[in-house]
């Protein structure tokens, strides 16, 4: 297992806060912001532990782990979902791998009269998944959806909170 460091976790989310509330001032659905900051994570993470001399790798496709620490040999793979009343992390039969992952709930803040510049808030925590953690269809097909309930991860596995946690978010801006 991976050692994550919350300190290197807050320093992440301050990057992807920083580029995705430029980006954000164009009105994307949930959705695409969702696919937005699951890309700056994997992009900000890959540069911050190589900025730190460590050897890392990114997935060129999606049978590859997201992440790759090179030197320890272990994968590292990164699932974003939004915040809402029931959380879950959506994935396909290529998702379902035996490896660390880190588990990311976001939300925009947006301005209001207390606020005078819009943020995003995280939590993120790490746990180490494997196939049968997934609830869904394993039909043969690849993209078929599978997901993963916070609740579950809550009650049935061991989990690292790295920043806020799933009741209250972390605010960045």
């Amino acid at each position: 297992m991976i050692k994550l460091q919350k300190t290197d976790w807050y320093n992440i989310c301050q990057r992807v806060t920083n580029i995705a509330l430029d980006i954000f001032k164009i009105p994307f659905n949930t959705r695409l912001r969702s696919e937005i900051i699951s890309s700056l994570f994997e992009i900000e993470t890959s540069k911050y532990y190589t900025e730190k001399g460590i050897n890392v790798k990114n997935a060129n496709n999606d049978s590859e782990p997201d992440l790759y620490f090179c030197d320890e040999e272990l994968p590292l793979e990164i699932k974003v979902t939004r915040k809402k009343s029931s959380i879950k992390w959506m994935g396909n039969k290529i998702s379902k791998k035996e490896s660390q992952f880190i588990l990311i709930i976001w939300d925009e803040i947006n301005n209001n009269l207390f606020q005078n510049k819009p943020s995003i808030a995280f939590n993120v925590l790490t746990t180490y998944l494997t196939p049968n953690d997934w609830i869904g269809k394993n039909d043969g097909y690849e993209y078929h959806a599978s997901f993963l309930n916070l609740s579950d991860i809550i009650s049935k596995k061991d989990y690292t909170n790295l920043i806020g946690n799933h009741v209250v978010l972390e605010e960045f801006k």
